[in-house]
């Protein structure tokens, strides 16, 4: 997947954690961003670096979510 850097980039200023250590696991949800209104702004974000259109953040709960979501997106 490309963008991979810039994706860990956009994560770790909202969850607070250094880009090294964004794993698959990692926990990216509103449990560990401060409400559900940073966890739509990280989404936009996102969104804008793919030029997708992330529309059902349920499913989003780790890193590898997040991944699965926008490769769907994209193909």
């Amino acid at each position: 997947m490309k963008n991979i850097i810039e994706l860990k980039k956009i994560i770790s200023i909202f969850i607070k954690v250094n880009t090294d250590d964004i794993t698959d696991d990692s926990i990216i949800d509103t449990t560990v961003i401060q409400g559900s209104v940073l966890f739509h702004r990280m989404i936009s974000r996102v969104n804008k670096l793919y030029s997708i259109e992330l529309d059902d953040y349920s499913s989003i709960k780790t890193f590898s979510n997040l991944i699965k979501a926008i490769e769907e997106k994209i193909q």
